[in-house]
């Protein structure tokens, strides 16, 4: 399964903003940009999309930017996808020229159940799901190796 960049950025901002959020803190998006090696140009064309799926809500004023609208254990893996990109679970199409019973088999057979099983599993996993473990992974690193 190839997802685009634009999907896997838009996921990065949110678990950023989750997670340097938690303290009623207002996250700006150079400070996600810089965190996550992620153009702020790009983040920029993103973010409004984050905006109108009810996800972030911008802070205005000189100290603006970020914050989550909504709980992250409310706001599935499923819906980030299908807001940045809704072609991601949907169908497969196979072309005109092919064998309309060799494709109708093979999506039957093939991509259906493929696509279900990972929209049922997309729709189990939360944003905080994802910031907890990612938080984790940050303390992981923090905490000094000891060798003997």
């Amino acid at each position: 399964m190839r997802v685009s960049s634009k999907v896997e950025c838009g996921i990065i901002a949110l678990i950023d903003i989750a997670v340097n959020s938690r303290n009623n803190n207002i996250v700006t998006l150079n400070a996600v940009s810089k965190r996550n090696n992620i153009s702020a140009k790009y983040l920029e064309q993103i973010v409004p999309l984050l905006k109108h799926a009810d996800f972030l809500k911008s802070v205005k004023g000189s100290g603006g930017g970020y914050v989550l609208a909504r709980d992250p254990a409310g706001i599935t893996i499923n819906e980030i996808v299908n807001a940045l990109d809704d072609t991601i679970f949907s169908p497969s199409v196979f072309s005109d020229q092919l064998d309309h019973i060799a494709t109708e088999t093979i999506s039957e057979c093939l991509w259906k159940p493929v696509n279900d099983y990972l929209r049922q599993f997309s729709q189990k996993i939360t944003l905080k799901d994802l910031a907890n473990r990612f938080a984790e992974k940050q303390v992981e690193q923090l905490e000094p190796m000891y060798y003997i």
